[in-house]
């Protein structure tokens, strides 16, 4: 018998996008899968949408776990979710996601193929919805092999996103044990991904599996002032420090890379706001202002 797949979607108001994501999982070729929808207090009908389909996704052979939870944001739903999943390996993906059929196959395949690798990503299309369509690849060059992601991974200077990685549960148990990833503004997936990457090589699948859609409204896309700039370059200096003790490497190191980025992050807005400055003298007489 196969082995199980524990997909959590954390769910926030996705209504428009959630018929495609539904369908790509119940297109996907591996079986069994456990979805686990985490509705994070919704108020656009997702989870009504959700409850509607649990018995055409059953009748597929996906079992179907929705949880109706407060708002509390994308890493406390996650949290959630965890406490009930009961897979063999574990992957996420967001609500406005589009999987490939192969998706989830390729990577379990690959781990199956790897057993001394505990997590695997795939390549994938990023799509810039409100910039006319434009398409990229999630993958550079240097991407596109099995390798050692934790120092990238926390530097940012690789991709992570949802849809895209899948973890042996008995890894990620090992990380946390209490199935608590730390509370973020800032999203799950580096809680999801950092403590893994300090335990494991990341193995690389070369097929365009995942679609990610970038929208301007979106979280990490849109557009912000100097302030709320600055408050999230602290909340992400505050999540690597939160993360760090769960993760296997060199404690004292990894706190001196986290100071340094946190001191890098500080030059990058004092540009970012002598900019902004110069754009505000600029536009002083439209009454336009960026700054707040």
């Amino acid at each position: 018998m196969n082995s199980l797949v524990s997909l959590l979607v954390p769910v926030y108001n996705a209504m428009p996008y959630l018929k495609e994501c539904v369908c790509s999982i119940k297109d996907q070729t591996w079986r069994p899968i456990e979805c686990i929808f985490a509705d994070d207090g919704s108020s656009d009908g997702s989870l009504e949408y959700i409850n509607s389909i649990k018995d055409e996704l059953a009748g597929s052979g996906i079992s179907v776990k929705v949880l109706a939870l407060p708002h509390g944001g994308q890493a406390a739903a996650v949290n959630a979710a965890l406490k009930d999943a009961t897979g063999d390996y574990l992957t996420w993906c967001d609500a406005d996601d589009y999987m490939s059929p192969e998706c989830i196959e390729s990577k379990v395949r690959y781990l199956i193929d790897h057993p001394g690798i505990g997590m695997v990503r795939n390549d994938g299309y990023i799509i810039n919805v409100d910039e006319g369509g434009s398409t990229a690849r999630s993958t550079k060059d240097q991407d596109r092999k099995d390798q050692d992601i934790f120092e990238e991974l926390l530097r940012q200077t690789t991709y992570c996103y949802a849809g895209c990685y899948m973890v042996r549960m008995a890894l990620f148990d090992e990380c946390y044990p209490d199935r608590e990833i730390p509370i973020s503004t800032e999203g799950q997936n580096l809680q999801l991904l950092l403590p893994p990457a300090s335990r494991s090589v990341c193995g690389f699948v070369p097929e365009i599996l995942h679609t990610y859609y970038q929208r301007n409204s979106g979280h990490s896309s849109r557009k912000r002032s100097y302030t709320q700039t600055l408050e999230r370059k602290k909340n992400f200096i505050k999540l690597y420090r939160d993360i760090l003790p769960f993760c296997a490497c060199d404690q004292e190191y990894y706190t001196k890379v986290i100071d340094g980025l946190e001191k890098q992050y500080m030059e990058d807005l004092k540009l970012l706001l002598i900019q902004q400055v110069k754009k505000e003298i600029k536009d002083r007489a439209s009454g336009n202002s960026d700054i707040s």
